[in-house]
């Protein structure tokens, strides 16, 4: 059988290799599910956020080894590894506890008081329609969130923990079972993850994980799946929505994104210095709602621009296990190669480099996939810098005349993730918040994923949700039941049948 080897992006040197799935072990393996399936969504939501709180637990004890893990394989900061670990513990508490709240029966009818509801949540009430009856509530209409069924989860390898944590968890909550494939760039700490998953008491056949490249997704897509849950590239999101839409089954697809910063005259420019740089160059780029493209109003520019050069040259780049690096490489040659050619046609363009703009060659960097963290300017916002996703650490930098114009320049993008604006004025805030086209405005904050709010894209940067209460019920079915014992039949007599009137004749014809 074929395997897949895993390389240290620093060196290139092997890692470990994992067996290649065939299309006839995915269709075992979604066979293998249905029949998980069937035991695992009859477990109470109680039991499941049990099985999700251990899992918390393992995680806790587990969170620099997998740091270590993910370090070695995408080559991300080791202190920004352990930190993704450790934001996943927190992920999975949110899950296990809210979804518990989330996924019961919604009452509709009779319209209960708020002691009525708690006391039903106190009591863990799962099935409201037997409940209420058995309160002889004679007429009751209830919303229950079934689970979908078999879901397939093609997950990215820029944060191999989060992103997988952030659809497996509330799937499995939702009483799906899921299978799972990573990146191909990541299958170590992929593997050690679901791993805990069992540890934690959910069983082999309600997670499993296949491993592979694009093709092995592709098929996976193609098999006998209820759903999809997809993080990665537009044009891979496009084909699969494609396929779903002919099968007319459920996804949810987060995908790329060009995220604008919008630099406005009043900001507070060591602020948004800080935020960019950070956002920008924080896991060597990688981040697919990362700060990619800024707009700064004339009036500062010069100024901005002379304070952000200075920090981006500031930055090291070096060895991810290292405590002194902050820039790691980027995780293949692929990507580095792309970068590359990507910053070529941005000078070609008419862009000029003030910081970075090359593959890092010296010795100790020459085997690894480094690039040096760069900021162009004299860009437009309709060059292919500024048009395209670019995943590395490249920053270019428009000027703009005012805040008018840096809205029409953030929006001329086909995605719409994120966006960030600097300033202080809460009028500009407002009308920032309303015009920008992105899933997420922030405004003198630079991350908006937050676990108990909606994370999702506009235009070619996903559809569908993940996170918070929809992030949940995105891996449900939402089924109406209205039942009525009741003994009066006067309003339910919808149409009544009446004898025909036979009018005699006197006299005959």
């Amino acid at each position: 059988m074929a395997k897949l080897t895993s390389i240290n992006p620093v060196n290139g040197r092997e890692l470990g290799s994992v067996k290649i799935a065939t299309k006839a072990g995915i269709e075992v393996a979604v066979e293998r599910a249905r029949g998980g399936f069937e035991k695992w969504r009859e477990v109470s939501l109680m039991r499941r956020s049990k099985m999700m709180l251990r899992l918390a637990s393992l995680l806790k004890k587990n969170t620099d080894g997998l740091g270590r893990m993910i370090s070695k394989e995408m080559g991300k900061p080791l202190s920004a590894g352990i930190s993704e670990a450790e934001g996943g513990v927190e992920t999975v508490k949110y899950f296990a506890k809210e979804a518990v709240k989330i996924l019961r029966d919604e009452v509709v009818e009779p319209e209960l008081s708020q002691t009525r509801l708690n006391r039903m949540e106190r009591l863990g009430v799962e099935d409201a329609v037997g409940y209420l009856l058995r309160k002889r509530i004679r007429v009751v209409s209830v919303i229950r969130y079934d689970p979908v069924g078999v879901v397939a989860a093609i997950k990215p390898w820029n944060y191999p923990i989060e992103s997988v944590l952030a659809s497996i968890v509330p799937a499995l909550m939702a009483g799906n079972v899921v299978i799972l494939k990573p990146s191909e760039y990541v299958p170590l700490v992929s593997y050690q993850l679901v791993k805990l998953f069992w540890q934690a008491g959910v069983p082999r056949d309600v997670l499993q994980v296949l491993n592979g490249r694009g093709q092995v997704g592709a098929m996976l897509v193609d098999a006998e799946v209820d759903m999809v849950s997809f993080t990665g590239s537009t044009e891979v999101g496009k084909e699969i929505a494609d396929k779903c839409s002919k099968r007319l089954i459920k996804y949810v697809l987060e995908l790329g994104g060009s995220s604008p910063a919008l630099v406005l005259e009043d900001a507070d420019l060591d602020l948004a210095v800080n935020g960019i740089l950070w956002q920008r160059f924080n896991n060597c780029g990688q981040i697919c709602a990362a700060v990619k493209r800024v707009f700064v109003e004339e009036a500062v520019a010069d100024k901005f621009i002379e304070k952000i050069v200075e920090k981006v040259k500031l930055l090291k780049v070096g060895n991810p296990m290292e405590k002194e690096t902050d820039v790691g490489p980027l995780v293949s040659l692929k990507q580095l190669k792309k970068l590359e050619n990507q910053i070529t046609r941005g000078v070609i363009q008419g862009g000029r480099i003030l910081a970075g703009g090359r593959r890092m060659r010296e010795e100790e960097y020459i085997k690894g996939f480094f690039h040096e963290p760069t900021l162009m300017v004299h860009v437009t916002s309709k060059m292919e810098i500024m048009q395209e996703e670019t995943f590395g650490p490249v920053l270019p930098v428009c000027m703009v005349d005012d805040f008018s114009q840096a809205i029409k320049y953030a929006n001329q993008s086909r995605y719409g993730l994120t966006a960030v604006v600097f300033t202080k004025s809460k009028r500009k805030a407002r009308r920032a918040m309303k015009e920008l086209e992105a899933g997420a405005v922030c405004v003198n904050e630079v991350g908006a994923w937050n676990v108990r709010a909606c994370w999702s894209g506009l235009k070619e940067s996903g559809v569908g949700v993940e996170l918070g209460k929809h992030g949940i019920w995105e891996y449900t079915d939402k089924k109406q039941m209205k039942v009525n014992f009741s003994k009066g039949k006067t309003r339910r007599d919808w149409w009544e049948v009446k004898k025909p009137v036979i009018e005699e004749t006197v006299g005959g014809l």
